[in-house]
């Protein structure tokens, strides 16, 4: 992919990862299921590959700071959904900052990391790419016509009523515009 060589063990990894997934959700594997997990093994590769060449290709990097403000503020929904850190269910900020603020070990090292490496660089890459985005009132307007236009017209009829007696005999250039 983009001149990265992808060794046949790390895709057949993610295929089986996939798999696995399947089978803890309790469903028996089909042929379909495999075929399905290797179209996503190989779709999540590519989108991984293309958006870190990207950030790579851009120089986006996280610095300490925006790692620990997202560690603070915007904790990734992974750690969210960690049961660790809800209460009833819900993501329990004061559990979470309690237990981000009593470190004991190096077990937040992972999620640092993979938050200055991965998780920062990819949000700034998708905010450059909302911020880019530009789309004018004419643009809107033509794909507003084009998706709730109902109707198609096969032929027009004009009444003598609407057009001037002056210029009831058009010349061959007003015929072809």
């Amino acid at each position: 992919i983009n001149d990265r060589d992808i060794s046949p063990d790390l895709y057949q990894n993610l295929v089986n990862q996939e798999i696995e997934k399947v089978r803890s959700s309790g469903q028996e594997i089909k042929d379909f299921h495999f075929q399905r997990a290797r179209s996503t093994a190989r779709d999540n590769l590519l989108q991984d590959i293309l958006v870190t060449q990207e950030v790579n290709r851009l120089g986006l990097i996280a610095s300490d700071e925006e790692v620990l403000f997202h560690l603070e503020n915007d904790p990734p929904s992974f750690l969210q959904q960690n049961p660790t850190f809800q209460t009833d269910g819900k993501f329990d900020k004061e559990k979470y900052l309690k237990a981000l603020g009593s470190l004991e070990g190096d077990e937040w090292v992972p999620i640092e990391s993979f938050l200055k490496n991965t998780y920062i660089p990819n949000f700034k890459l998708q905010q450059y790419l909302d911020q880019s985005i530009v789309v004018s009132n004419r643009e809107i307007e033509q794909e507003f016509m084009l998706q709730n236009t109902k109707f198609t017209i096969n032929a027009l009829h004009i009444t003598d009523a609407s057009v001037s007696q002056k210029n009831i005999a058009p010349t061959d250039i007003e015929l072809q515009e």
